[in-house]
């Protein structure tokens, strides 16, 4: 079994003319026909790579969605991508965009019909992180998970 990922000049949307800036549109329009409240994209750099932050309110829990670039075979190469000559790193920016829209129009789809498609996505506030930020369920392992789940009384409470 192969478990190192494909390079960006490898996997899909390699060739994407797509700005990421609208494809983050198209991802805040997705959220809100979704219904999410709250909304905030961030795009930010940690070690010098790109990060986009997305973080949204749905029927009352906080969830975040993380995307970063994928690491490119000949970052410093220059190709034209419709035209338009970038880097191998600029274009795995655009391919991001794309892999991020696609993702989270799959999500949200899944969680129409089954709300804890979610789940590992939902912000635990009790579990604050080195960047202020709450993890979520997904970055947990299973103590952290069930240490941070409401204690069961409150669960017949709200029964």
């Amino acid at each position: 079994m192969n478990t190192k990922p494909r390079h960006a000049e490898e996997a899909n949307y390699w060739s994407t003319t797509v700005h990421p800036a609208k494809s983050k549109g198209e991802i805040e329009e997705l959220l809100d026909d979704f219904g999410a409240t709250q909304q905030m994209t961030a795009k930010g750099q940690v070690n010098g790579q790109t990060a986009w932050l997305i973080r949204f309110v749905w029927q009352g829990r906080s969830y975040r969605f993380t995307f970063a670039p994928l690491e490119c075979r000949w970052p410093t190469k220059v190709a034209s991508f419709g035209g338009k000559r970038r880097t191998h790193s600029e274009q795995a920016e655009y391919q991001m965009g794309r892999i991020a829209v696609h993702f989270v129009k799959a999500v949200l789809t899944a969680a129409e019909a089954h709300p804890h498609a979610l789940f590992g996505f939902m912000e635990l506030p009790e579990t604050a992180g080195d960047g202020g930020l709450p993890q979520t369920a997904g970055e947990l392992d299973i103590s952290g998970v069930v240490s941070a789940l409401p204690a069961p009384e409150q669960f017949l409470l709200a029964s």
